[in-house]
This record gives structure tokens, C-alpha cells and sequence, in this order.
């Protein structure tokens, strides 16, 4: 056994020496004496004695206790008292530094022995345990936990390790109260710990349990508690030890992982976990989905989609490289399903590193674009064709007559173009409603393309407007041979929702390169042709000529004019008498348009109308013309003049059930003209088949105002439907009064609408009475009224009521005036 060390600590020299032969005799080993506190503090840095032999009064500042206690602090060394003092006090200030003995001067060699052997073997038990306790702290320290101690009899919270740490407290702050202890955890998990204690006092022990602990930061953290129930002494108590960890990052970790099992397992991306060759080792349900195949299918084989016969040799090198380089590669493959249907996949592989930086596996994501190019073809459809008709639209038309012009430019060929307008697709619309035309429309485009060959193109630009596009255009005439088979296929009646319709269209033909050298042109020159066949009375074909172009640039400077004069107010009423045949009384007036051009003079309804009408300025223009007419007809009355009914010609275009009766009203309020005195004039053909316009009729009936249809015999009126409409009077038209007595024919169509008008209750009226002979015929066949140069031009308004007052004084016998002659040449 190796000797012990020993260090005596004593000042008095001689005392020293002594006592270091006693111990030498003794068999120990002798560390240099010291004689005060300094000295015994630098020999047990230097020798590392085994024990100190001190004494209580020594030299220096300190005295023995004080160097003794020093010692213990840093080195733990067991350290002997040898004093002559044993008073109390110094007793007890010996005691605080825990002693290993404790000999009062003097005292004998075997006791001096006994004790330093004690002592030794006293120390050595303490460096065992500090030992120990030192591997405990050590293994905590390394486990990343602390130990915790609780009295299960009591209750009471006897040590807590780390407490800072783990609570975000002091022990002292729950020490020694569980009920303290449990408001440091989570109150959704108080239960929870509570009955886990409870169960240590029926004796099953604390087991391991989870909680949250929410520090005063409001941070909360996951502890994980471990413990087991001990009986640490002779009385037999009931401890509860064991050892507490923060498990805070292993929850978040655990939560992240579930969360990625989760996601790895419902995301509808395909999911695959690679090897370093790229042979499958997990895959998720969305791949299987996607592929078509079965998760044993895929399971230590290689990647389907990576295989895949589509994705060449080169491609897949090219992806592994980047991968090498980058760790990352994305691209699309075109693959197969199981089923050897085509599969395009956006592909992204990641290479996952181990802890040494390596490529341990690949993750492979895989994205199904089958929807996506889908729609992408869609869109690219609807992008170039109609939705309705499934025709080219306006964009692919435009691409195809491009290419249509460049390859006959380069065989000096020529290209035909046909501009194919419905006609009166508009009042189908509107009676019948959108449904029934749509379908009209897709059963017109099934015709066109039925009527043209394979090859042209057959395109809808819009509303009821088709264009088609003819290459290799040998002659000329054959774009009219085409017009007219498109013509008669869209003429051939069809039945939709139950009723038969017989269409119509008009159709405008231009040439490439003659009639324009860009689309725009050729579009422009075939449009225009297209209106000339409308004018020309619809259902036929033109041909594009430069005089068509000139015709429209003229009705767009008309246009324009009429639009400026409207809004600056130069358009006038002029009133022409209708007066009683019998009696001469003048019994009405008819407003007619006029308009006081600044350069040309006051110019006819000739130059107002037509243009209007084509502009659609006709609405605005004709809702003026009925509120100067009320308000003129009741100036006349507040003048105290008789009354006259004031007729007022309305357009087709206004003949709307739902606006023109509000328009009718709101003026005859306004103007407070009684409704008897004013007569709508409507012209025959607006009457053919539009069920609005005969709704309009009846809602101005309903008014009180009187109806007259004008121009009667020049618009082919069916006389079933005449009987059944709210009219008061037919005006015959000047065309067959203008010849009577002369023409046969005129006098015996005159004779009939008269004859007519009287068998349905409706009165008649001539329009265009210029001489005796006229009057005279139409009086006998029973005309009651008439108008006409041989009574009176159109008048202003002035002009009219100096008329009529001429007429109250009797100052011009009725039936023998000529009123207005060379005031005004302008026809009405």
C-alpha cells in the first residue's frame, strides 16, 4: 500500500519536528512543514498531501480554521485538528469546516494514528462518492438532464435540477410545495401530472410522463419526466427520484416529422425515395396514382417515369450530371402510365447528403401536367376558335388569310373572300330570345362549312357576321357561283325549338390582290360589298368596286355633318296640312323633318333620314322630333288656334315596346298635349313579321293616341294581320296618286286600299294630291282626307298659324286657297 503524505501545519519549530519523527516513525510520508496559512495553502497546491495535521493558532492573517476551510474549498484534502484549545466557540467554528478529527493536545502516538487512518479512510469514502456523483453530473450533463427529488408522504419538492433551465425558475420558487411545482406546468396538462403523482402514493410509481411547462416568457417547453419511488433510510420513507429533460426540439421534430409523413403521404404529387443507383425505396399513393401502378410494383425497382422510353439516354444523362454538379434537377418528362397511356410529368430530384457531406439517397417529386396541358389546348382552342360555332375566329381568320395572300402573291394566284351577313338576325334575337339564335348561328356555320369546299376556311368574326376565306381562286365568277350555293344553303328553311325558320343573308365578295393588298383591305372591300347587297335588297351578292368605297367614305362625311348639326341645333320641323276632302277644313298636320345646313341651305328629309337611319342617330333624331311636335301642336292650342291632330312619322328603329310608349308618355306630360291630338305614322314594311313592333302599337294604343300606317301598297302588308292591328288610318302612298287620272292601274289600286280601309272601319288618307282631277277621283271613291301641293307645301311652324288664323276670320273660303306656293320647294 503506497504511503500516505502528510502535511503538518504548526508554528511553533520545535513542536513541528517533533510531531514529523513521530510520524515518520509511524510510516508517512512528509510533506514539507508550514507555519502559517499562506505557506499550508502553497504546500498543498505544490505536494498534494493526503492529509493536513493542522493547528488552530498559526502564523499570518489567517488562523487554522480559517486556512482549513480554504483548503476544503478547493482541494476537498482531510484535514486533523491538533489544538490545546477546546472551548466552545473554537469547537464550534472548527465544525463548520467539516474535520476528518479532531485531537486536543496532548495526546499519545496511537491515538495520533488511529485517527489519521480514520481519517484516510473517511476521505477516500467522500472521493469515492464525489467520484460518483461527478460521473451522475457528468452523465446528466451529457443526457441533457437533471434530477429531481419529491417526498411522497409529505409532498414535499426536495430538489429540482436545473430548475432555471427547465422551468424558467429558481427552485426556491416551487421548493418544497408540489401544489407550487404543478402551476409551473401547462394548464391543459396540470390533470394529467396530478394523477400521475397520485398514482405514486398507491404505490405504481411515476413511470415516465410528458408535460409542457410554460416559462414567464410565455415561451413553453416539453418535459419529459422519469421516477421511480425509493425507500431511502431506516425509517422506511417514501422518496419519488428520478430525472427530468427538455424534449422541446424532440416534440417539434416529431410533430415536423409527422407532418411530413403526412404530406408525403396525401399530397397528390408523386413522391419517390431514391437510392444512389435510383432503385426505388419508398414511394407514396400519389405516384401510384399518377402512374397507374401499385406500390409492390414500384418497391426496389427503378423509377418508372425515369425509364421511361420517351426520356432518351442523352436527356436522362444530362439531369443525372446536373444532379451531380448541383445536387438539383428539374425538368419535364414525357412518360407512360401503366395502362401505355402518354404521361407529361414536371420532375424535381433532390439529392439528400449524409453527415459526411455524401449523396446517400434521392428525393424524386413529380408533378401530373395532363390537366394542365389539357387546358393549355383548350385555351390554345378558344384562342382561335369560336366558342359557339367552333368555327376560326377573328385571330386564326386573319393568320389563315395571311398565309392565303403570301402564297398568292408568290404563285401570282388569287384569293377569294366572301363577307357573309344574316339577314334580320336581330329581330330573331330579339323575339325569340339568345338561346334559339345561338342556335340558329351554329346551324348557319354547319351550312357554310357543308356549302365550301374542304380546304377554304370558314370563320365566324362575330354576332351574325362569317367570312370565307377561298384559296386559288382560277376565275372570278366562281366567287359568285360560291355566293350563291352559300346563299341558297342558308335560304333552305330549318326548325329549331319547334318552329321553322327561313333565313336569309347578304354576301360581300372581294379579290386579292385586286380589291387590297393587306387583310384589313380585303376585309374592308368585302364588308362594303356586303352593304351594297343589303341595299340592293338582301338575300343576294356583290362585288367589291372602288365606287362602293367612295359611296361609304361620302355616308361617313354625311354622317359626321348630320351628327354636328344635330348637336348644334340647325334641324327644324316644317308642318304640311292634311285637310278634309269634303270640306276643305284643315283637319291635321304631318311634322316633317328639315334641316338648316350652314353651307348648303335648308336641305329635306331626303338628306336626314337615310343617314340617320343607317347610324342608328335615328332613335335620338326621332325622340327630338316627337317632343317639337308636342310642344309646337300645344303652342297652337295655347294660341288659342283650332285643333289639329299632329301626325309624326316614327322609325322602324324606334318601334321598341320597351322604350318608345315611356318616350310617348313622358312628352305628352310634359308637354300636357292631350294624347287624341297626335297620330304616330309608321310605314308598312316595318309592319312584316316583328311581333314588337305590333307590341309597340298596342302600348301607344293604350295611350290614346291615334296610328296610321304610311306608304300603304308599297311594303306588301298581309291583310290577315292588318284586320287585327290598333290603326285608324292607311295613308295611300304618292306613287299611286301622282298618275291618276292617267294610269288605269294606279286608279284601280287607289280604288282598292279605299275600299279596304272602308271594309275594316279604318279611314283614308292620299298623300301626293297635286291637281283637280287627283282630288276629284279620290273624293268619289270615298277618300276622306288628303294632303298635297294642291292644298300646301310644308310650312314652318309660323307659316301654319297664319293659316289658321286666316281661316277663323273666313278671309279664304275653304277648298279654293293654294297656300304656301314658291314659299318653299322642298318636297316632304
Amino acid at each position: 500500500m503506497t504511503q500516505a503524505r502528510v502535511l503538518v501545519v504548526e508554528d511553533e519549530r520545535i513542536v513541528a519536528l517533533h510531531l514529523q519523527q513521530r510520524l515518520k516513525t509511524l510510516g508517512y510520508d512528509l510533506a514539507s512543514p508550514a507555519a502559517s496559512g499562506a505557506q499550508a495553502l502553497e504546500r498543498v497546491r505544490r505536494e498534494r498531501p493526503d492529509i493536513v495535521l493542522m493547528d488552530i493558532h498559526i502564523e499570518g492573517s489567517m488562523d487554522g480554521i480559517e486556512t482549513a476551510s480554504e483548503i476544503h474549498k478547493e482541494f476537498h484534502t482531510p484535514i486533523i485538528y491538533l489544538t490545546a484549545y477546546s472551548e466552545a466557540a473554537t469547537l464550534e467554528r472548527a465544525r463548520g469546516t467539516k474535520p476528518y478529527g479532531y485531537l486536543v493536545k496532548p495526546f499519545s502516538e496511537r491515538e495520533l494514528h488511529a485517527t489519521i487512518q480514520m481519517a484516510l479512510e473517511r476521505g477516500a469514502a467522500d472521493a469515492a462518492i464525489r467520484e460518483s456523483e461527478e460521473r451522475l453530473h457528468l452523465a446528466l450533463e451529457a443526457a441533457d438532464m437533471a434530477s429531481w427529488e419529491l417526498d411522497v408522504s409529505t409532498r414535499t419538492v426536495l430538489h429540482v435540477g436545473k430548475a432555471q433551465r427547465l422551468f424558467g425558475h429558481a427552485h426556491e420558487v416551487f421548493s418544497g410545495s408540489w401544489d407550487r411545482f404543478l402551476e409551473q406546468v401547462h394548464a391543459e396538462d396540470q390533470h394529467l401530472v396530478n394523477r400521475a403523482f397520485e398514482r405514486t402514493v398507491d404505490g405504481h410509481g411515476l413511470g415516465v410522463i410528458e408535460f409542457r411547462s410554460v416559462h414567464p416568457d410565455g415561451s413553453v417547453h416539453w418535459l419529459k419526466v422519469q421516477g421511480r419511488i425509493f425507500a431511502t433510510d431506516a425509517s422506511r420513507k417514501k422518496r419519488l427520484i428520478g430525472v427530468i429533460q427538455d424534449v422541446t426540439t424532440r416534440r417539434h421534430t416529431e410533430t415536423q416529422l409527422r407532418q411530413a409523413a403526412t404530406v408525403f403521404e396525401a399530397t397528390q404529387e408523386g413522391i419517390l425515395i431514391l437510392d444512389r443507383q435510383f432503385v426505388t425505396l419508398d414511394s407514396n399513393r400519389g405516384y401510384c396514382a399518377i402512374t397507374g401502378y401499385e406500390r409492390e410494383d414500384v418497391i426496389g425497382r427503378a423509377a418508372h417515369l425515369l425509364s421511361s422510353p420517351d426520356l432518351s439516354v442523352a436527356d436522362w444523362r444530362i439531369a443525372q450530371d446536373t444532379l451531380a454538379a448541383n445536387r438539383q434537377w428539374h425538368g419535364e418528362i414525357r412518360g407512360r402510365r401503366r395502362n401505355g397511356e402518354a404521361l407529361p410529368v414536371l420532375a424535381n430530384i433532390a439529392a439528400v447528403a449524409d453527415r459526411h457531406g455524401q449523396v446517400s439517397h434521392y428525393v424524386a417529386l413529380f408533378s401530373d401536367l395532363r390537366a394542365i396541358r389539357q387546358a393549355q389546348d383548350k385555351f390554345q382552342h378558344l384562342a382561335h376558335f369560336d366558342p359557339l360555332t367552333d368555327l376560326p375566329n377573328r385571330l386564326l381568320a386573319m393568320d389563315r388569310l395571311e398565309h392565303a395572300m403570301q402564297a398568292a402573291e408568290r404563285a401570282q394566284g388569287k384569293v377569294g373572300l366572301l363577307f357573309v351577313d344574316l339577314d334580320h338576325f336581330k329581330r330573331i334575337n330579339d323575339t325569340l330570345g339568345h338561346s334559339v339564335g345561338d342556335d340558329l348561328l351554329r346551324t348557319v356555320a354547319t351550312a357554310l362549312r357543308l356549302a365550301v369546299r374542304a380546304e377554304d376556311t370558314v370563320a365566324r368574326l362575330g354576332g351574325d357576321e362569317f367570312m370565307v376565306i377561298v384559296d386559288r381562286v382560277e376565275q372570278p365568277e366562281a366567287m359568285g357561283e360560291l355566293a350563291d350555293r352559300v346563299i341558297a344553303a342558308l335560304s333552305r328553311p330549318v326548325t329549331l325549338s319547334g318552329m321553322e325558320f327561313a333565313i336569309s343573308a347578304s354576301v360581300g365578295i372581294s379579290l386579292f390582290p385586286e380589291d387590297g393588298a393587306t387583310q384589313e383591305d380585303l376585309i374592308r372591300a368585302a364588308d362594303t360589298a356586303m352593304y351594297a347587297a343589303k341595299d340592293a335588297g338582301r338575300s343576294g351578292f356583290s362585288f367589291y368596286r372602288k365606287e362602293m368605297t367612295e359611296r361609304a367614305a361620302l355616308y361617313m362625311e354625311r354622317d359626321r355633318d348630320l351628327r354636328r348639326g344635330f348637336e348644334k341645333g340647325e334641324l327644324r320641323l316644317h308642318y304640311q296640312p292634311q285637310v278634309d276632302l269634303t270640306t276643305g277644313a284643315i283637319v291635321g298636320v304631318e311634322a316633317l323633318i328639315r334641316w338648316q345646313h350652314p353651307i348648303h341651305g335648308l336641305r329635306g328629309a331626303d338628306d336626314v333620314v337615310p343617314v340617320a337611319e343607317k347610324s342608328r342617330l335615328i332613335v335620338g333624331i326621332g325622340d327630338w322630333v316627337l317632343r317639337e311636335a308636342c310642344r309646337q301642336a300645344r303652342a297652337w292650342r295655347d294660341a288659342g288656334l283650332p285643333p289639329l291632330r299632329m301626325a309624326v312619322n316614327v322609325s322602324a328603329r324606334q318601334m321598341d315596346p320597351d322604350r318608345l310608349p315611356d318616350v310617348v308618355r313622358q312628352i305628352l306630360e310634359v308637354t300636357g298635349l292631350d294624347p287624341a291630338a297626335l297620330e304616330i305614322e309608321i310605314t308598312e314594311s316595318t309592319l312584316q313579321n316583328d311581333e314588337r313592333c305590333v307590341a309597340t302599337l298596342r302600348a301607344l294604343k293604350e295611350l290614346g293616341v291615334s296610328l296610321a300606317i304610311d306608304d300603304f301598297g308599297t311594303g306588301y302588308s298581309c291583310m290577315g294581320s292588318l284586320k287585327s292591328l290598333p290603326i285608324d288610318r292607311i295613308k295611300i302612298d304618292r306613287s299611286f296618286v301622282q298618275d291618276i287620272p292617267h294610269d288605269r292601274n294606279d286608279e284601280a289600286i287607289a280604288e282598292a286600299i279605299i275600299a279596304m280601309a272602308h271594309r275594316l272601319n279604318l279611314i283614308a288618307i292620299a298623300e301626293g294630291i297635286e291637281t283637280e282631277d287627283q282630288k276629284a277621283f279620290l273624293q268619289t271613291q270615298g277618300c276622306e282626307e288628303g294632303q298635297g301641293y294642291l292644298y300646301a307645301r310644308p310650312l314652318t311652324a309660323d307659316a301654319v298659324a297664319a293659316l289658321l288664323r286666316e281661316r277663323q276670320r273666313g278671309d279664304v273660303p275653304h277648298g279654293e286657297e293654294r297656300v304656301g306656293q314658291g314659299a318653299e320647294d322642298a318636297q316632304a
